[in-house]
């Protein structure tokens, strides 16, 4: 969009009255020129973003083996074994899920931001006067908007990666016999007043806090607190594993 900026607000300011108004019959060529460069821009996107969503479907298994690696590690300090067997067909549908659904979170974000430059410029091209100072201010909603973009995709992508650590660890929990957590935080200072309030009290998997809006650990957006397992006495978790083999 670069250079179409400075011929864009060379226009506008041609065709615009001191008043804030048109110049009667003046030819508006920048907003063809606005709406043509949008679409090339947003469909430039477009294919970024696709390549995101396939680097989704790499990340969620990569998410998926390091919370194996956790709790495998914690099975074995707690009772010198694995745990059981997992069943694969319920845990690749969970990432297929994960995936899908980010999918549709992401797909939106070229032409939201490039509707959004778009209304912006075009707002303040016809509002203009100075051309200084008009083809500043057009620069300065691209970066603006643009940065917003950037921030949205990296809050998309650190909360969507937590929310699928929380339910696969969800998952995990229940399949060896684990009926409810102990809430930890992170404990530093940006951890809600809401979750602050629950740490170290036992839930329920069946029955989350009222506190968090029903929200498990995880769940909750930007949320970076994790469920400490009750985990079940050995003679229980030795009756899962065989459980398993039948």
């Amino acid at each position: 969009m670069s250079p179409q900026v400075p011929l864009m607000a060379e226009e506008a300011t041609a065709t615009n009255l001191p008043t804030g108004e048109v110049k009667q019959d003046a030819y508006t060529g920048w907003q063809d020129r606005l709406d043509k460069t949008m679409r090339r821009i947003a469909d430039k996107m477009t294919i970024h973003t696709n390549q995101a969503i396939k680097e989704m479907q790499r990340v969620g298994p990569q998410v998926n083996e390091y919370n194996k690696a956790q709790w495998k590690k914690l099975m074995r300090s707690q009772y010198g074994v694995d745990p059981t067997k997992e069943n694969p067909e319920k845990y690749r549908s969970l990432l297929g899920n994960w995936s899908r659904n980010n999918s549709l979170l992401i797909k939106d974000i070229p032409f939201k931001t490039s509707n959004q430059i778009a209304a912006q410029t075009r707002e303040a091209l016809i509002q203009g006067t100075n051309l200084k100072d008009l083809t500043k201010q057009v620069f300065d909603i691209m970066s603006e908007r643009t940065e917003v973009s950037d921030s949205r995709a990296t809050l998309i992508a650190r909360d969507q990666v937590a929310k699928l650590n929380g339910e696969l660890t969800k998952e995990r929990q229940q399949d060896i016999g684990v009926e409810g957590y102990i809430w930890r935080t992170v404990g530093d200072e940006r951890v809600r007043e809401s979750h602050e309030e629950v740490d170290g009290q036992y839930f329920s998997w069946d029955n989350p806090p009222s506190e968090t809006d029903d929200n498990h650990p995880g769940e909750d957006y930007q949320c970076r607190c994790w469920a400490e397992p009750v985990l079940p006495e050995f003679v229980a978790f030795e009756a899962s594993l065989l459980e398993e083999v039948e």
